[in-house]
């Protein structure tokens, strides 16, 4: 518009005339949109339509007869016979304009491509649009630029980059509005024709499901095993490199995951994808994450497979489904997979090996392998609990109901071998391994700040568990070693036997600390200060959510703090909450990590005990009433599910009983099932209970933290590429990574995103996953081979291409490695 302007105005500033009219008919009205903002040095705009011609007489001759006027008309003159200015028009002087040669001059398009320029007259009209098509400074114009420059206007995009384009058009929830728009500037064939060179999308009577049909299966294709159904044939193409790495970008995209989720399930029920594939192994499609059906399909199979075969699997076939694009949807169905296939590998191996009579080898197995298995138990529920479409899949009742019968036989072949041992000992002083009632001994020589946290119930399947996370944070140093609770295992007798003191003594069926109650906090606080001046007892509860000043206010100064943590009994203990004892667990577990950092960073501590009052059984199914002896027949002094105390040895098939003589009360007696039947008896729950003598009630763990103030200091893994030179000479090549050094809790493992780019760091390959997280001491176990498919495009040997690999959890750039793309018979196109 500005020469356009620059010419009306020359006419005006030179015309050495009193008065100057100036008439313009612009016949298709190509300048419409932008004669408002036409700048008139010496002049004023009238604007001229179909009905104000007689206005336009009289405002211009009689009105104002001494000014100038550009008088624009933006339709074809009339004959004059029908022109009420015919008059003005003869005297006045005329003016016209080439509309694609000023869009030219203004956009900087060489005047050779003015029919390409023409042929979309309509798009150029408008002065917003042609300012977007400025703001793209293209470099070199072509018709095939021009025609993606006038895409990328439409659809907001700042590049002429077409894998952008597409993705705007199909990330819109009003699909059809840009096609709506291509249509109306008249540009859709070419858009249709550039999916065909691209992408090699050609029909037709295209649409953007088919097209959306072709993208999806074409990438599935690239990762299927084997042939693909055969209704797929006429959608895909081999090697159709440009559209496997355009829908890997889409699907990488976390920004996009519900609109791609969308536009997968509308593909997936528009080619019937479930017919289409229900001949096909699971192996088939084990590496393909285009449809949510696969996902359901694959947790299926193994669901089935561990049903039918009791047995385990290589389950690292499933490890890389974490990264596909539907895995968050189905992490709780992966998560009981993993714990069923660990449970059962162990069972199994438990089975082999299981021939322990000896008390202090079977709880050496209980502690280095059998509570593996009560994690794996409680691990697999704790993620079934989270399931809410339990019945789409067909054996996952059924597996439960397995593992539920296989823990039943666990528990009843290693607990009653266990009762047994211990029935044969003269006392519990006579085991070899650490005693809880004697815990204050390990204090005697404190010589640091100390915390004691003491979690209520926190067996030692779930420390395993702890150490596992503490030992993650290379500022700890952290050990787990059993304890045998009192027996009875329950929470009055377990929280005094940890306190301090010379003396434990039952006065009916309370218990005395040094001849005193310690069941409230208050009075736990008096018999620890008894002993240790600068200690103070604490509820969890009541320090969680303090500030570190608060913290440094109530708690500095002190020099043994036992803090009292109370998650996994709270609720275990209430029929009504009973089945949230393993999600609670979890949380016991959380919680006490949290609290180590609090107090190490708030007050100094360097040192903790984690340990517990006792442990727990639990089952999902019910457990089983002993019926054998009717216990309103004996005498007791305390009447529990797990045991009955009573003053006076039983002898009562199916149980044992042991004298309290190990904690200088030899007048009284436990008697508790051999397995982890329970005896019928008031109280709530028949899923969750303690108090009797089952290696998962007292053997209780004892764990050692010993933490640094400071950094963490933790390194990730490296991982280079090994090549002889950077040089690319085919569309698909094989890449070879080595990951530098084994992980450890000093060096972390490492997500990367691996993948080419252009000059302009344009995405031109597919994005390789590699999770870098080897221990191994065999150098070869640490190197990663994949393949990378290059967009099907010309490269030139003068242009930088680069290897980049990506920190896929923070997005950093690790390293940009330059590569030379020199391949020998290039396309331009599919057709």
């Amino acid at each position: 518009m500005s020469e356009v302007e620059n010419n009306i105005n020359k006419i005006f500033n030179n015309s050495g005339e009193d008065r100057k009219i100036v008439v313009w008919y612009d016949d298709d009205g190509d300048f419409e949109d932008d004669i408002t903002s036409i700048n008139l040095e010496n002049a004023e705009l009238h604007l001229l339509t179909n009905d104000n011609s007689i206005f336009t007489k009289f405002f211009i001759e009689h009105e104002n007869p001494n000014r100038n006027f550009l008088v624009y008309a933006p339709f074809p003159r009339p004959s004059d016979e029908n022109n009420y200015i015919a008059d003005m028009v003869h005297y006045a002087s005329s003016f016209s304009a080439d509309p694609i040669e000023e869009i030219c001059k203004e956009l900087g398009i060489p005047f050779d491509l003015k029919p390409v320029v023409s042929k979309f007259k309509k798009f150029f009209n408008a002065k917003s649009r042609r300012e977007k098509f400025n703001n793209l400074n293209i470099e070199n114009f072509t018709e095939n630029n021009i025609i993606k420059g006038i895409l990328a206007s439409l659809t907001s995009q700042k590049t002429l980059e077409l894998d952008n384009i597409l993705l705007e058009i199909l990330i819109n929830e009003n699909i059809k509005e840009y096609i709506n728009e291509f249509n109306k500037y008249e540009i859709l064939d070419e858009f249709w024709n550039l999916m065909a060179i691209n992408y090699g999308f050609k029909m037709d009577n295209p649409s953007l499901i088919n097209l959306s049909i072709f993208l999806l299966l074409n990438y599935t294709e690239d990762s299927f095993n084997g042939k693909i159904p055969k209704l797929w044939n006429e959608y895909v193409i081999e090697n159709n490199n440009n559209a496997s790495v355009f829908v890997e970008k889409f699907i990488s995209n976390s920004n996009y995951y519900d609109r791609y989720s969308e536009i997968s399930e509308g593909v997936a029920n528009k080619i019937n994808l479930k017919n289409s594939i229900k001949n096909h192994l699971v192996d088939s499609y084990v590496e393909c994450d285009t449809f949510r059906l696969f996902d359901e399909k694959i947790i299926n199979y193994y669901i089935n497979l561990l049903y039918d075969t009791h047995d385990s699997f290589d389950y690292s076939i499933l490890e890389e489904r974490a990264r596909k694009h539907f895995y968050n949807e189905f992490k709780n169905h992966y998560s009981i997979i993993y714990w069923a296939n660990s449970f059962l590998g162990l069972i199994n191996e438990f089975k082999k090996d299981f021939i322990y009579d000896n008390i202090d080898d079977i709880i050496k197995g209980f502690t280095d392998k059998w509570a593996f298995i009560d994690k794996s138990y409680r691990k697999f529920y704790y993620f079934y609990d989270k399931i809410t479409n339990i019945d789409d899949f067909e054996n996952l009742n059924n597996l439960t109901q397995l593992i539920e019968n296989i823990y039943i036989e666990f528990l009843d072949k290693i607990n009653p071998a266990f009762t047994s041992e211990l029935a044969k000992l003269d006392s519990l002083s006579d085991l070899k391994i650490k005693k809880q009632w004697k815990f204050s001994n390990i204090l005697h020589n404190i010589n640091q700040k100390t915390a004691v946290i003491i979690s209520d119930a926190f067996r030692y399947g779930c420390a395993v568990e702890l150490v596992d996370e503490l030992n993650k944070d290379p500022t700890r140093t952290t050990s787990i070693q059993p304890m045998i609770s009192t027996i009875p295992s329950y929470t009055s007798l377990g929280m005094s036997a940890l306190l301090p003191h010379r003396e434990l003594k039952y006065e009916g069926s309370k218990i005395l600390v040094d001849g005193n109650e310690a069941r409230s906090l208050e009075q736990r606080n008096r018999q620890l200060k008894s002993y240790y001046k600068n200690a103070i007892a604490c509820k969890y509860d009541d320090i969680k959510s303090l500030t570190s000043k608060e913290m440094k206010e109530i708690l500095n100064g002190y020099e043994l703090i036992y803090l009292y943590h109370d998650q996994i009994d709270a609720r275990g203990d209430h029929s009504a909450t009973e089945n949230e004892v393993f999600n609670a667990a979890q949380e016991a577990i959380d919680e006490i990590i949290n609290m180590i950092k609090k107090l190490r960073n708030s007050i100094n501590i360097s040192k903790f005990y984690i340990t517990a009052d006792h442990g727990f059984i639990y089952k999902k199914n019910k457990l089983e009433e002993y019926d054998k002896v009717n216990l309103d027949n004996i005498p007791t002094i305390i009447k529990n599910r797990r045991f009955i105390l009573t003053d006076e040895p039983t002898d009562i098939d199916g149980t044992i009983c042991l004298s309290l003589d190990y904690i200088n009360n030899p007048n009284l007696y436990v008697t508790t099932p051999k397995g982890v039947d329970l005896f019928k008896a008031p109280g709530s729950g028949l899923n969750y209970v303690h108090g009797g003598a089952s290696l998962e009630e007292c053997i209780i763990p004892l764990v050692e933290v010993k933490a640094k103030k400071g950094a963490k200091h933790q390194n990730t893994v490296n991982l280079k590429l090994i090549s002889n030179r950077n040089k690319i000479t085919n569309y698909d090549t094989m890449l070879t990574f080595y990951q530098d050094e084994n992980v450890s809790n000093k060096v972390l493992p490492l997500d990367a995103d691996i993948y080419f780019v252009d000059e302009d760091n344009n995405v031109i390959s597919n994005i390789v996953p590699i999770v870098a997280d080897v221990n191994s001491e065999y150098a070869e176990d640490r190197e990663f081979k994949e393949r990378f498919r290059l967009q099907k495009t010309k490269y030139s040997k003068d242009n930088k291409y680069y290897l980049v690999i990506k920190d896929a959890k923070d997005g950093v750039i690790l390293d940009r490695i330059e590569f030379e793309i020199d391949i020998a018979f290039q396309v331009d196109s599919f057709f």
